[in-house]
């Protein structure tokens, strides 16, 4: 199968500009896009029952294993670029929001590739059974196991990504705990520098006591009067 010659500068020695960076993220996202789309015509599996669907077969499997090949391979370079970017947005050279984006992107190609791919090797594996069954054999029953397992493994590909999605909530709970913990600690640090903060917090506390003391003792004098008065 032939491939693009694109010509991406992946990251070496140094820091590259971010407009270079832009450019090689989105042009590694275009070439995925259109290898996916590629790859998602295996999903449907080649009859094989002739010597004619057997070539066909075995053509789509490698046609499909070179397809694998090279997505896992954009999305190495894609990783690496986005790698790059992060080390950018440290040194406050782009734009963080940016780097969010591409690094989305790249999580959802990821799972949408494996998706697929497990979508293919179901496939080809009903096309196996297909290709060893022999002729005039009633395949509805065959058929009907295929079909279930390619459900069955369309589901644990649906559990797997929820599990991704929760592990990847539970990763940014506990940043975000760390994050709290980190500021508390922090003001605790703070207020031991400074000892005597604790204690003009006191005095306060205690003045406004003795404040509300004094008050309802003032009241309850001026209303003993005023009841003596008008008695």
């Amino acid at each position: 199968m032939e491939t693009d010659s694109v010509s991406i500068e992946l990251p070496g020695a140094g820091i590259r500009p971010w407009d270079q960076l832009l450019r090689d993220v989105r042009e590694l996202e275009m070439r995925i896009d259109t290898r996916i789309a590629q790859y998602m015509q295996f999903v449907q599996p080649t009859a094989a029952q002739s010597p004619a669907g057997n070539s066909a077969a075995r053509t789509d499997k490698q046609q499909s294993a070179a397809l694998e090949s090279e997505i896992a391979t954009i999305l190495g370079d894609l990783d690496a670029v986005i790698s790059e970017m992060k080390e950018t947005v440290q040194h406050r050279r782009g734009s963080a929001r940016v780097l969010e984006r591409h690094q989305s992107m790249y999580t959802d190609y990821v799972r949408e590739f494996q998706r697929y791919q497990a979508n293919v090797q179901a496939a080809a594996a009903r096309s196996e059974l297909l290709a060893g069954t022999a002729p005039g054999v009633d395949l509805s029953d065959r058929d009907r196991m295929v079909d279930e397992r390619m459900r069955i493994d369309q589901t644990h590909a649906d559990i797997d990504m929820v599990l991704d999605n929760a592990f990847s909530v539970h990763r940014e709970l506990s940043e975000q705990r760390s994050v709290i913990g980190g500021a508390t600690a922090r003001m605790v640090d703070v207020s031991e520098r400074i000892p005597g903060l604790n204690m003009l917090l006191g005095r306060i506390r205690s003045r406004k006591r003795k404040e509300k003391v004094v008050l309802a003792l003032v009241i309850s004098v001026c209303t003993c009067i005023l009841l003596f008065v008008l008695t």
